[in-house]
């Protein structure tokens, strides 16, 4: 099975990642792995769509969001 990797930080230092498993689900792990989350790609999508609007809600984004997020391997 493939695997892909998506990271970033936050200022703070807190990370995000993202798991991708070729033909099964994504695995979403907040602040060190401590809030965790399996997703099918159908909950990623509804995800996506919720918290893009209700963090749009909030103001502008800020600098260091900003950036390319390449997949990894690891």
């Amino acid at each position: 099975m493939t695997r892909r990797y998506y990271r970033l930080r936050t200022p703070a230092g807190g990370p995000t990642t993202v798991r991708v498993t070729e033909g099964a689900d994504l695995y979403l792990a907040v602040g060190s792995g401590r809030r965790r989350m399996y997703l099918t790609p159908d909950e990623a999508w509804a995800l996506w769509r919720c918290l893009s609007e209700a963090v749009a809600s909030t103001g502008e984004p800020p600098s260091w969001i900003r950036v390319h997020i390449a997949a990894t391997k690891r």
